[in-house]
């Protein structure tokens, strides 16, 4: 699993950026209330690199409070070839979310990254999804925090 950069001592997980889950968010989406809207955030650091292709990013969702997960999205990625990369995604339930391995119904498989402001959602089943690097919000001098501004 991978974790924070703000996890102990302040270190990417594996010391590879690419694993650095910086935000999850989740919201009703606005042009329909009866839908979630799911946004994962890694690597703010990301923009010119790619999604780690060893690595699942993962999203656990909990439904009755046991502390297991009911339903799982996870988030693949191919090898990284002449500045391409694709993504396929998984859902799974049950104990199917369980696993640490990409488990369940693929939603959508070898869909490009986008690595620019071109990119566009892709409809897979009731799921819309979209894979590409954006600039982090978060406006910090990480850099200059870590070498004595």
């Amino acid at each position: 699993m991978s974790n924070h950069f703000s996890a102990a001592n302040l270190k990417f997980p594996c010391d590879d950026a690419r694993l650095d889950l910086t935000d999850l968010f989740v919201f009703a989406a606005p042009d329909n209330p009866d839908k979630t809207v799911l946004i994962i955030d890694a690597n703010p650091f990301m923009t010119g690199s790619e999604f780690h292709p060893d690595a699942v990013y993962r999203i656990h969702i909990d439904n009755d409070a046991d502390v297991q997960a009911d339903v799982a999205f996870s988030f693949v990625f191919s090898q990284p070839d002449d500045g391409k990369q694709t993504a396929t995604v998984y859902y799974a339930t049950g104990s199917q979310a369980r696993q640490p391995e990409p488990a369940g119904d693929v939603l959508i498989e070898s869909t490009p990254v986008g690595f620019d402001a071109t990119a566009q959602p892709v409809q897979a089943g009731e799921c819309r999804l979209v894979f590409r690097v954006r600039s982090d919000p978060f406006f910090a001098d990480a850099e200059g925090f870590f070498h004595g501004f």
